[in-house]
C-alpha cells in the first residue's frame, strides 16, 4: 500500500500536469479576448487524493510515512491558502474533508479559517428553486449532478459536526433529499446522472457507475457525521440501505462493478467499484449496515487489490465530459487510486504491519 501512498502524494502535488504549451494557449486566448478556465488548485481529483491520504494517515499515525503524508497535505493546502483560498467550482469543496482533518491534527487555525471560507462559498452559492446547488451555475442550465452529492455533502456534514454548525448539515441534507426525490429511476432504484428540477427532466444514463459511487459516498459520509437524533436521520438511513441492496445486485462474480451497473457484459470500472465499496466499508464501520454486506465488500476489495500495479489502479474510466458523455477509455487516474486507498486503509487488518 505504500506504493499507492507515494503515488497519491506525487499526484496530489502534481495533478493535473500542465506543460508550457498549456500556458501558451491560455495566453493566446486571453490576448484574443476569449474566456479561459481558471487554474484551479483544489479541483475534485486532488480533493479525492487528499482524502485518501488523510484516511491512510488516520489509520497509520505511528508509521514513518505519517509525517511525510502530513507534510504533503500541508504543502497542498498552504499553497492554496497563500493564494487567498480562491474557489471556482462547487466540486472544490471535496478538498474540505482532508482540510478539516489537517486542522484537527495540527490545531493550526489557518486551516480552520480556510474551511470557514469554503463553507461560506457554499452558503452563498446559487441554488435552484428546491434549494439544490447547480453544478456549474455560469452555464445557466441549473443542472444538478449526482457528483455534487459526493463532492460537497461529506464536507458540509463533517464541518457541521466538528464545528457545531447545523446550517451546514441542513444544506447537505437538502441536497441529498432533493436528489433522492428528483434524480432516481424508480424502477431500478438506481440514480440518473442528474436532473433539472424546474422541468422535471432526468439526464444521463441510469446507473452510471461513478454517479452511483458519488451518491453512495455522499450519503455514507454524511450519515457518519450526522446526529442520529435528527428527525431526518432514520429516513436517510433507510433510503441509503435500500440503495445499497439495489446496487449490490449488480456486483459481478469477480467482485467488481461495471462502468454502467446494468451493462454486465461491458467493461469494469475500478473507480466506480472503489467508490461503491468504500461507501459500504464506511457504513459497516459505523454500524449503518450489518455484516451481511461485508463479504461482498471484501470480495470486491480483494479484486481491486489484485489490480494495483506500481501504486496505480488501472481499468478506470476516463473523466466524464457531461451527461451521457462517458469516453470509453480506461487507464489509471486519481479517481480510482484515491477511493481505493481510502478503502484499503479502512479495511486493512494489520495497519501497522
Amino acid at each position: 500500500m505504500l506504493e499507492m501512498v507515494k503515488e497519491a502524494e506525487k499526484e496530489l502535488l502534481g495533478y493535473p500536469e500542465r506543460n508550457l504549451n498549456y500556458y501558451l494557449k491560455r495566453t493566446a486566448k486571453k490576448l484574443m479576448g476569449q474566456a479561459v478556465e481558471p487554474v484551479d488548485k483544489i479541483n475534485w481529483p486532488n480533493g479525492l487524493l487528499a482524502k485518501g491520504l488523510a484516511d491512510y494517515y488516520m489509520t497509520h499515525k505511528s508509521s514513518e510515512e505519517s509525517r511525510v503524508i502530513l507534510d504533503c497535505l500541508k504543502k497542498y493546502y498552504d499553497e492554496w491558502i497563500q493564494k487567498g483560498c480562491r474557489m471556482f467550482y462547487l466540486d472544490d469543496a471535496l478538498s474540505g474533508m482532508a482540510l478539516i482533518e489537517l486542522h484537527l491534527c495540527t490545531q493550526d487555525e489557518k486551516y480552520k479559517q480556510a474551511a470557514d471560507k469554503m463553507v461560506q462559498f457554499l452558503f452563498h452559492h446559487e441554488t435552484d428553486r428546491a434549494g439544490s446547488l447547480p453544478y456549474r451555475p455560469l452555464q445557466k442550465n441549473n443542472y444538478i449532478f449526482a457528483d455534487g452529492i459526493g463532492m460537497i455533502c461529506p464536507f458540509l456534514c463533517r464541518y457541521g459536526s466538528v464545528y457545531g454548525d447545523d446550517k451546514a448539515i441542513n444544506l447537505a441534507v437538502t441536497q441529498i433529499q432533493n436528489f433522492v426525490d428528483f434524480g432516481m429511476d424508480h424502477k431500478t432504484g438506481l440514480p440518473y446522472h442528474g436532473y433539472h428540477y424546474e422541468s422535471g427532466i432526468k439526464y444521463g444514463i441510469i446507473g452510471w457507475g461513478r454517479a452511483v459511487g458519488w451518491l453512495m459516498i455522499g450519503m455514507a459520509e454524511s450519515l457518519a457525521n450526522m446526529d442520529p437524533g435528527r428527525p431526518d436521520y432514520d429516513i436517510l438511513k433507510q433510503i441509503y440501505r435500500r440503495m445499497v441492496d439495489k446496487v449490490e445486485a449488480y456486483q459481478r462474480e469477480n467482485g467488481l462493478y461495471g462502468w454502467q451497473l446494468e451493462a454486465k457484459e461491458g467493461p469494469v470500472d475500478t473507480s466506480a467499484t472503489a467508490m461503491i465499496l468504500y461507501a459500504i466499508a464506511r457504513s459497516l464501520d459505523i454500524k449503518i449496515l450489518i455484516d451481511i454486506h461485508k463479504s461482498r465488500m471484501m470480495r470486491g476489495r480483494q479484486a481491486l487489490w489484485d489490480m494495483v500495479k506500481e501504486g496505480k489502479l488501472y481499468e478506470c474510466l476516463a473523466e466524464c465530459q457531461g451527461f451521457s458523455m462517458y469516453p470509453q477509455s480506461y487507464g489509471a487516474y486519481p479517481w480510482s487510486l484515491a477511493p481505493a486507498l481510502s478503502l484499503f486503509a479502512m479495511t486493512e487488518e494489520n495497519p501497522n504491519g
